[in-house]
């Protein structure tokens, strides 16, 4: 009976030592990462800030939401030239050109 309750706390023990939150991993969703904020450059150089809260409807930090978010934004808005995506945590920025056909 011992060795069994041993077991049962040894696994955990040592999965908690690792490296931090990782995918599939023991602490995969104690990791904090916050919704990306974005901005749409328009053909006349105007900027404006879009809240991807109208666009994605739940937050997954195992999503990346950058590249699908800039394409519906260049998809949605005829005026758009570009679209920039930043994030706080973890920290990240990315231009997407928008290309029209």
């Amino acid at each position: 009976m011992s060795v069994a309750a041993g077991m049962m706390m040894l696994g955990p023990m040592l999965a908690a030592g690792g490296e931090g939150p990782q995918r599939f991993g023991w602490h995969m969703y104690t990791r904090y990462v916050s919704l990306p904020e974005a901005e749409v450059r328009t053909a006349d150089g105007t900027t404006e800030q879009v809240s991807l809260r109208d666009v994605v409807s739940g937050l997954r930090i195992e999503i990346d939401y950058f590249a699908p978010a800039a394409e519906f934004l260049c998809n949605t808005r005829t005026d758009a030239v570009s679209v920039r995506l930043w994030n706080e945590t973890p920290a990240r920025e990315e231009v997407f050109e928008c290309f029209r056909s």
